[in-house]
């Protein structure tokens, strides 16, 4: 665009100093003389701009290096945390598997241990009865106190 403006800047001049060589009157040549030194003023007004501009563009070009290194740098973070979130998920899961497991290993303990403990009364319940008849039978076989003992005969 800048540059446009400025070939026709550069050809107006151009139109205008051609003009002038054929050009009897001072009026005239005075007049094509100050837009000549006009245009030339302009030339140098858009070579500043210009400048000025191949700078702004030089810094935003700056910038945007420097942004698309930061959203590089942020999608590699990125990817590592969806990383680690599956990773997290996996181990979750892993994690829940062996909790099922050992829910299951602890029910099936509380099982056997309840058919242990009732093994366990009943096995009290037998060892009280032998303990009683055992106790019965000793009482059976000691001698009665009203009959005499054949060593005392």
């Amino acid at each position: 665009m800048a540059k446009n403006r400025l070939v026709v800047k550069l050809l107006i001049i151009l139109v205008l100093i051609v003009s002038l060589a054929g050009c009897k009157d001072d009026g005239k040549r005075r007049k094509a003389l100050a837009e000549a030194a006009q245009a030339r003023a302009e030339i140098v007004k858009l070579k500043a701009e210009t400048v000025q501009l191949k700078s702004e563009i030089s810094y935003l070009n700056e910038k945007l290096v420097t942004a698309n290194l930061a959203k590089d740098k942020i999608q590699i973070q990125l990817a590592q945390l969806i990383e680690d979130s599956n990773a997290t998920t996996t181990d979750v899961e892993d994690v829940q598997q062996e909790n099922d497991k050992l829910k299951t290993l602890l029910a099936e303990q509380i099982k056997k241990t309840g058919e242990l403990e009732k093994q366990v009364a009943t096995l009290k319940a037998v060892i009280n009865m032998l303990q009683a008849r055992i106790e019965q039978q000793k009482a059976a076989e000691q001698p009665k106190p009203t009959e005499p003992n054949q060593i005392d005969k």
